[in-house]
């Protein structure tokens, strides 16, 4: 049976903790996806979410993250990053759930770096799922899954609106992070932020393509300027809430909520 209410959560690197003030508002309002589908930072941030990892506890996780948490920098001829301390992270906070165990249903994109095909991913371990996904070519070694050499999902499908689709969604919420559509575009000034903003270039018609093909986008500003890691993931989950909330009332017809009508507890 197909899921009647997707939310799509796109790719964008350090961008991504704006996926946590969209969360937020749809906590507030009670409403719970029957899908969640998610590309690179969407399918971390949907996977701890769907494991129940509430928004606010999410936004203290991004503050008080440190990249030693994560970043495992040895010497591998196809990455910067083993991925494995990542990979180990997303175990310790998903307690190695499957991903067809959690709720809402998640489903993950990751690319598949030697023929360049887009892999959908909706069963496995969790944490190995999310580790293939966001997985960004350069930075972290491609991990080997049931014969294929996985990257990013960034790579193929930014926006994995068409995925939500296949997999059954009637009506679809997607979150778009385009650093490039921001007030005051973020500036260059490391390695990572080189390789991300290529993403952001090369994927910025496709992803475009993408959106429409979706019920409803929502687009936060992601101008967060300079400052402690603390005060950017701040604002940047200030952002999602602020352009979530701004369009509340379509949100609760998307749901098939009526307006004004009242809140129940959520599922």
């Amino acid at each position: 049976m197909g899921a009647s209410v997707a939310l799509v959560l796109g790719a964008g690197g350090q961008f991504g903790f704006a996926h946590i003030g969209v969360l937020k508002v749809l906590e507030e309002e009670a409403l719970v996806p029957d899908l969640i589908v998610g590309s690179s930072i969407g399918s971390v941030v949907g996977a701890l979410w769907a494991a129940g990892a509430g928004a606010d506890f999410l936004a203290r996780l991004g503050q008080e993250m440190r990249r030693s948490q994560w970043a495992d920098v040895r010497l591998h001829r196809l990455g910067l990053l083993a991925g494995e301390r990542m990979e180990g992270l997303m175990r310790l906070l998903l307690r190695d759930r499957e991903l067809q165990s959690l709720v809402p249903r998640v489903v993950v994109v990751a690319t598949d770096i030697q023929d360049g095909e887009r892999v959908v991913i909706d069963r496995g371990p969790a944490a190995q799922a999310i580790r293939a996904s966001a997985s960004v070519p350069g930075l972290f070694a491609p991990l080997r899954w049931q014969g294929r050499l996985l990257v990013d999902g960034a790579v193929t499908e930014r926006l994995p609106v068409r995925t939500a689709r296949e997999q059954g969604a009637d009506r679809i919420l997607a979150v778009s992070l385009d650093p490039l559509r921001a007030k005051r575009v973020a500036p260059v000034t490391s390695l990572v932020d080189v390789v991300l903003r290529s993403f952001d270039i090369l994927q910025r018609e496709v992803t475009r393509q993408g959106a429409t093909d979706a019920d409803l986008v929502i687009e936060p500003d992601l101008t967060v300027g300079a400052g402690a890691h603390r005060d950017r993931v701040h604002r940047l989950v200030a952002a999602g809430h602020e352009a979530a909330a701004a369009q509340r009332r379509a949100i609760r017809e998307l749901f098939g909520r009526q307006v004004g009508e009242a809140r129940t507890g959520a599922s």
